[in-house]
């Protein structure tokens, strides 16, 4: 192939050349998505508990059994508790890197020179940076045998928040910090409602599910990573009002708080089965996963 041929290509012929010679990288990076829906179902599954004993707790208020803690470093524990544990946190931890790299790729592939695009750009490397802890994560407990301990997520939250608030301007730091996680939750929304990631798979179904059904999957599924966002978000933007770093929430102290009310015990049922629905969605969509640039 020649330089003005190379130099006349658009981004997605390029990214199609790059798929087309390296299939073997590509099938193996696909794989992180299994992972990742893994995580991500363990999650909902996690999650359904907890909100149906918050909707049918007395009015007491009694003590309820302690559920493992829906997040996904919850998730993680909870692998390690199971009779292999500890090669399923390797494989874990090892699919979650694939997808690490997946994002990688994503990032250094050609694109046009604009500000969505570096934008998409900064959120896969945010996403990146993520799974990277929770490998990080999923590593440590395989290395203590499955008995490796970890702080809450509630209580990374409300530290971080605490010591945020403590600096010049840190409570509206944290404020926009809420009203961005907002923001991405109307966003992720959009993206569930319009069926936006379409063009993320490729076409055809996968065993027994057709296309279609895959991608209702994954509406639902957005809808709820959607509704976890918007949850968590509103509990930081309680906190930055409130001057109170004390009511920010993770996702497991957001969904038992949200229980408390009517509607936002409709929202926690919404994120619980919507988590469980995009990582089975995440699963049985990997062999279809298509390479895309932050076009």
């Amino acid at each position: 192939m020649t330089s003005s041929t190379i130099a006349g290509q658009s981004g997605s012929d390029k990214v199609a050349e790059f798929a087309q010679s390296h299939p073997s990288l590509v099938a193996l990076a696909k794989t992180g998505w299994i992972a990742k829906g893994v995580v991500y179902a363990l999650v909902g599954v996690l999650a359904v508990p907890i909100v149906v004993n918050g909707l049918t707790r007395d009015d007491a208020g009694g003590a309820q059994q302690q559920e493992n803690e829906a997040s996904q470093s919850g998730a993680i524990s909870e692998i390690a508790e199971t009779s292999l544990g500890t090669v399923a946190l390797w494989l874990v931890a090892v699919g979650l890197g694939l997808y690490v790299l997946w994002r990688l790729v994503s990032i250094a592939l050609p694109a046009e020179n604009s500000a969505s695009v570096w934008a998409t750009r900064a959120g896969y490397l945010v996403s990146a940076i993520v799974y990277t802890s929770l490998a990080w994560t999923a590593v440590s407990f395989a290395r203590a045998s499955g008995s490796g301990a970890t702080e809450s997520e509630d209580s990374k939250v409300e530290g971080f928040t605490r010591d945020v608030m403590e600096a010049s301007g840190g409570r509206w730091i944290i404020g926009l910090i809420g009203l961005a996680l907002v923001g991405i939750a109307f966003y992720f929304a959009y993206k569930g409602i319009s069926a936006e990631f379409r063009d993320e798979l490729e076409p055809g179904g996968v065993g027994p599910l057709n296309h279609e059904t895959i991608v209702r999957m994954g509406q639902i599924g957005w809808v709820g990573r959607a509704v976890m966002m918007l949850l968590i978000g509103w509990f930081l933007i309680q906190a930055a009002v409130n001057f109170n770093p004390d009511e920010a929430r993770g996702l497991d102290g957001a969904l038992r708080e949200a229980t408390s009310s009517t509607v936002g015990g409709l929202l926690a049922v919404i994120a619980a089965f919507g988590l469980i629905a995009y990582g089975l969605f995440c699963v049985v969509s990997a062999p279809r996963a298509r390479l895309k640039s932050a076009d």
